[in-house]
């Protein structure tokens, strides 16, 4: 009974991720028949994906230090509500027959993006607070997984509910919302609070001095998601336009074409997330690595206009990124100390969110005159990002190990503990 009530809470934690992941990527494939429907400009349609995450991206930073101050699961859950109901209200303005409508879901789609930022991000630093050793680093990878799945299904579900109407998409939100918010508020609790309630300037100079102090390896980090997101989000709304404009597929064919990269990253994720325990003392070099191998698939883009080898290549850049993120997961989750962990790891997902913000719209705007350059950038980005993780990230392997040690220390004593109660 136990261990069923464990697992429930680690699906609860878990799925968060599925829950963020699902504001973007069910709108991806239907983002055609909305630009059609409402007589939008690409960038406009664009914005439709943008404003979302630009809106977690700007919330996530202050929902991390309320985190740190009060409690992480009631952040979560009033994130959740909010979420929900910028769902229902982007389908409702997509309803109404309006000059507005596209107001109206962008406002909706405002909330849902302020909601979403007390998800996923928070949940990070819930995992750190209740687990440790390699039971974290499996939750830290399961999360990652969930998000991957997510991207997976979520194509699927919106063009399976665009065959019916496309604003349906919007109402899937509230429903999803509140079966997680159920799920959450019953089986996870609250965590371990602050040793102490810290003023926020005093805070604020502690973060600064973490931050500084952490600069190199922090900015590396988080520049590495950020520019993984960016890819991935961009490259999808790249093959979305491709695969109708070029291609001519339509609707649910486009989800079915747009999930097997998806699936790519899925699978990376989970087998990453399984193996990397095994793997601290390498985990540099795999980042460093399947940076470099990203900067040759997206030159290998430049070359090949096939509708399989562009799925493909898209697919293995995918691969990569799930095994680049779970390990970016670990290495930020274990940055620093519990009392800066809810702003550091917000401070991360603030970042994916920018990147995630920053794909479609730059890849949108390159592609109305030459997507060349946009691929010969993102690939000379990811050298650039090779080489700083070269540089900067091999004390992440260091810092892994010792979090390791010290938790295994820590859960012997425990065992010892116990025995001695029992004896």
């Amino acid at each position: 009974m136990q261990r069923d009530s464990e697992s429930i809470r680690i699906l609860s934690i878990t799925s968060t991720s599925f829950i963020l992941v699902l504001g973007n990527s069910m709108l991806i494939p239907v983002l055609p028949e909305i630009r059609h429907d409402l007589h939008l400009t690409q960038v406009q349609a664009s914005l439709i994906l943008s404003i979302f995450s630009l809106a977690g991206a700007i919330t996530i930073p202050f929902l991390g230090y309320i985190s740190d101050r009060f409690s992480r699961k009631d952040v979560i859950l009033a994130s959740l509500m909010l979420y929900g109901v910028g769902g229902f209200v982007s389908g409702i303005a997509s309803i109404v027959d309006s000059p507005f409508s596209f107001e109206g879901i962008i406002f909706g789609r405002v909330l849902q993006g302020i909601g979403s930022a007390g998800t996923a991000p928070i949940a990070m630093a819930i995992v750190a607070d209740l687990f440790t050793g390699k039971k974290q680093l499996k939750v830290l990878s399961l999360m990652e997984t969930s998000n991957s799945l997510g991207k997976v299904i979520s194509p699927l579900i919106g063009a399976f509910l665009a065959l019916i109407m496309w604003y349906y998409v919007f109402f899937a939100f509230p429903i999803a919302c509140g079966i997680l918010f159920s799920m959450f508020y019953k089986f996870v609790e609250k965590g371990k609070p602050p040793s102490e309630k810290v003023a926020f300037k005093r805070y604020f100079r502690h973060l600064s001095g973490v931050l500084k102090e952490n600069k190199f390896y922090l900015f590396t980090s988080y520049s590495a998601g950020a520019l993984c997101l960016f890819l991935l989000f961009g490259l999808l709304f790249y093959a979305s336009d491709v695969l109708e404009n070029r291609f001519e597929t339509h609707g649910f064919l486009n989800g079915v074409m747009l999930s097997f990269p998806l699936l790519f990253l899925t699978i990376a994720s989970f087998l990453t997330g399984n193996a990397i325990g095994r793997f601290i003392h390498l985990i540099n070099r795999i980042i460093v690595m399947n940076f470099l191998l990203l900067a040759t698939f997206l030159f290998g883009l430049l070359l090949l206009e096939n509708l399989w080898w562009t799925i493909l290549l898209i697919s293995l850049v995918s691969t990569s990124i799930g095994i680049v993120l779970p390990c970016m997961n670990a290495i930020v989750t274990n940055a620093v100390e519990m009392q800066a962990r809810g702003f550091v790891t917000a401070l991360y997902g603030s970042v994916r969110f920018v990147g995630i913000a920053l794909g479609p719209m730059v890849f949108g705007y390159f592609m109305d005159f030459s997507v060349s350059i946009i691929f010969v950038l993102s690939a000379i980005l990811c050298f650039i990002q090779a080489v700083l993780c070269f540089l900067f990230l091999r004390e992440s392997q260091n810092k892994l190990s010792v979090h390791a040690i010290i938790n295994w220390v820590s859960m012997f004593k425990f065992s010892l503990q116990k025995r001695k109660q029992r004896g």
